[in-house]
């Protein structure tokens, strides 16, 4: 089968400069790919594309990584120890990729927010860094678990859990609403999530479709603590917490008490939220589509939302009467905590099939990664590159064989060598004995003189 070209649209970098690129990147060291270069076919060993495709046939780079070195981009395919691979997709605050941490060999979501962004935008900044606090607190089977938060050569970054499946959104919007037993298995999930958040005082104030992943093996993970509080939480900076004046979350799941106030929340307000995601699971819509932001948080404030039956008639009554025990306008006629939602939701997920939780090492999360590496990159993605300061080391050329008696000669980038290595030394000697003889020469010429 013909591989579509990776540099589809744009001319591809020589074999030497890609070659180059490689080692620039640190993506693959000297040795490795010295090691590599002697299985490639001679008859690939003058084409750049030909090259990079056996390089990503043998695993040596991932689809996203050839492209980019390619088009002679080395910067940005390793931040620290994570190796990029592929990205993963792009949010509010900026791209979350597939790496690998080169210190244990394990797979994670690597959320970074580039520097040019975080210089452009404090807000968002300050909102990364609350992020990468918060998601430090929980630990959890249905939260997204978090490795590791650092900020490496001026780029924050936060080292994620991977998880294949769809969120929410996508799941509904491609199969349908959900039947009524999964929808009850799924959100006693989240509310299990939710209990602990809670039980950490932490308030979610973000919870919607999108943020709540179904694995393959139909299991809910709740992702992105980027707008988490404290409950109780004085807010310093108004534009990045919320409070009277700065409203915080997403209109179409906000509770009403957090539209007049983001920073007076408590649990009640993420199950209100949690009511509202449950509604768009079991009808396909939210509760009030349409209309200015604005509308939505008066409709939120003062209307009832379409009755479900009008848009699904499978929905039990009585479990309408629990949805709308959740989305209650007042907090004080809600649903109180995430852990009475649990226990009222579990007896409606009676019978339904319950799979192992998600591994690593699972087939689908396997075909997972496997499709994410080998998929087609958009071209601004591509673009796209984590700006991370690297000198560009002094240059000599090595020679690479392919076969004992067949090599090639490529010009690679070599590292500086120490102040002190050898050669400086012996350089350093030779201008000493020089500096001592003309001293010599220079007393015995006065001697001669006196």
């Amino acid at each position: 089968m013909h591989k579509p070209r990776m540099t589809q649209g744009v001319e591809p970098c020589s074999v030497e400069t890609f070659l180059k690129s490689i080692l620039r990147s640190g993506v693959l060291g000297r040795d490795e790919l010295r090691q590599a270069l002697r299985a490639v076919p001679s008859d690939q060993r003058e084409d750049a594309e030909a090259l990079a495709d056996h390089l990503v046939d043998t695993g040596k780079l991932s689809r996203f990584q050839a492209s980019k070195l390619l088009r002679g981009m080395a910067v940005g395919l390793v931040l620290g120890p994570f190796h990029v691979l592929a990205p993963i997709g792009k949010g509010g605050m900026g791209t979350v990729y597939l790496a690998r941490d080169s210190r244990s060999q394990a797979l994670v979501a690597l959320k970074v927010l580039p520097p040019k962004r975080a210089r452009a935008e404090q807000r968002l900044l300050a909102r990364f860094r609350r992020e990468m606090e918060m998601c430090q607190r929980v630990a959890h089977p249905h939260v997204a678990w978090t490795y590791e938060v650092g900020l490496c050569q001026g780029v924050y970054y936060i080292a994620m859990e991977y998880i294949p499946g769809k969120n929410l959104y996508r799941l509904v919007s491609e199969e349908g609403p959900l039947p009524v037993r999964r929808a009850a298995r799924l959100f006693g999930e989240v509310a299990t999530a939710l209990d602990h958040a809670h039980n950490q005082g932490l308030i979610h104030r973000d919870l919607k479709p999108s943020n709540i992943i179904i694995t393959p093996h139909d299991h809910a993970k709740v992702l992105d603590l980027g707008l988490a509080i404290v409950q109780g939480e004085v807010p310093a900076e108004r534009e990045v917490i919320g409070g009277r004046g700065y409203v915080v979350g997403t209109m179409d799941y906000i509770a009403p008490e957090q539209a007049e106030d983001a920073a007076k929340v408590d649990p009640r307000s993420d199950i209100y939220s949690l009511g509202c995601t449950l509604y768009y699971a079991l009808t396909g819509q939210p509760p009030f589509p349409g209309g200015t932001a604005v509308e939505k948080i008066q409709r939120h404030r003062g209307e009832d939302p379409v009755p479900v039956p009008q848009l699904n008639p499978a929905v039990p009554p009585a479990f309408i009467g629990l949805l709308r025990k959740m989305m209650a306008k007042d907090p004080a006629q809600r649903i109180a905590t995430a852990a009475e939602v649990q226990e009222r939701l579990l007896p409606w997920a009676s019978g339904d099939v319950v799979l192992p939780l998600d591994r690593q090492g699972d087939q689908e999360y396997q075909q997972a990664i496997a499709e994410l590496e080998s998929a087609e990159v958009p071209l601004d993605l591509i673009a796209e590159v984590i700006p991370v300061g690297i000198p560009e080391p002094p240059k000599r050329r090595i020679r690479v064989a392919s076969q004992p008696d067949a090599a090639a000669s490529v010009p690679l980038p070599r590292e500086v060598p120490g102040l002190f290595s050898t050669r400086f030394r012996w350089l350093l000697g030779l201008g000493a004995l020089f500096l001592i003889s003309l001293a010599l020469g220079g007393l015995l010429a006065l001697m001669l003189l006196w």
